[in-house]
């Protein structure tokens, strides 16, 4: 039941134009980032380089793709929960013989499986100087492994916020809002107790660098994953609130 859930969520989204713009979008982004950062590490002379045509890559680049990716999970949730809200549908499905756990994983998988192409869009771009430069394997994969992982965190953040409300556009605000807090509450580390690490442990790009730089540490690897369940247990609860009270 889950992979009829997860197929007719991705067969209704691939006829819409939404994820075709934004990968298309995500492309042209990502390969004039390419292009800049291989044309500005060319023009160095070897003393001037601080660091590995690699590592200026996975920095830039893939760093630049989890913005994207950011802002596109929570556009394609919107439709998943909260356009279903809105429009009535939502209601037709709950009353199927589907648990709401199944729903949720199925929704979730199929977000899943439409942002992961976005993940990969970096890769597309090293393909071209793959037999020209000298490019670590283990750190592009790394990268890899880190901006997917990530994806996993947005998606599920986004389908929360889909079912929080009937308007898309006000879900859409919230996945930023939450998003958005992750991101920049880092920050605060500086103004906390010294020593006190808890605000950069929040923050998922702090996370999200480790893998840039090619170091895959099973920390990074449990904070994305948890707070994925975590926000997919809050979908559960709340869809669960709204049609079993």
């Amino acid at each position: 039941m889950i992979g009829i859930i997860a197929g007719r969520e991705v067969r209704s989204a691939l006829v819409t134009p939404l994820p075709w713009i934004l990968l298309g979008g995500g492309q042209v982004v990502l390969s004039w980032i390419f292009l800049k950062v291989v044309d500005d590490f060319a023009g160095l002379e070897a003393d001037e380089r601080v660091a590995s045509l690699t590592l200026e890559l996975t920095l830039n680049l893939f760093g630049f793709a989890a913005v994207i990716l950011m802002l596109a999970a929570p556009l394609m949730a919107m439709r998943m929960l909260s356009g279903e809200l809105r429009d009535g549908s939502f209601e037709l499905v709950a009353a199927a013989p589907v648990r709401i756990g199944q729903l949720v994983i199925g929704k979730y998988l199929a977000l899943v499986g439409l942002m992961t192409p976005l993940c990969l869009l970096p890769i597309l771009n090293l393909a071209w100087i793959a037999g020209i430069a000298d490019l670590d394997p283990g750190q592009v994969a790394a990268a890899t492994l880190g901006l997917w992982l990530a994806g996993l965190m947005f998606c599920s953040v986004g389908l929360y916020a889909s079912s929080l409300s009937t308007q898309p556009g006000a879900s859409v605000l919230v996945a930023f809002s939450i998003l958005l807090v992750f991101s920049i509450i880092g920050r605060a580390e500086s103004l906390a107790t010294p020593g006190l690490s808890l605000f950069g442990w929040l923050s998922w790009n702090e996370h999200l660098f480790w893998f840039l730089a090619g170091a895959v540490r099973a920390s990074d690897i449990a904070y994305f994953l948890s707070f994925a369940g975590v926000f997919l247990a809050l979908s559960h609860r709340r869809l669960s609130n709204r049609y079993l009270q």
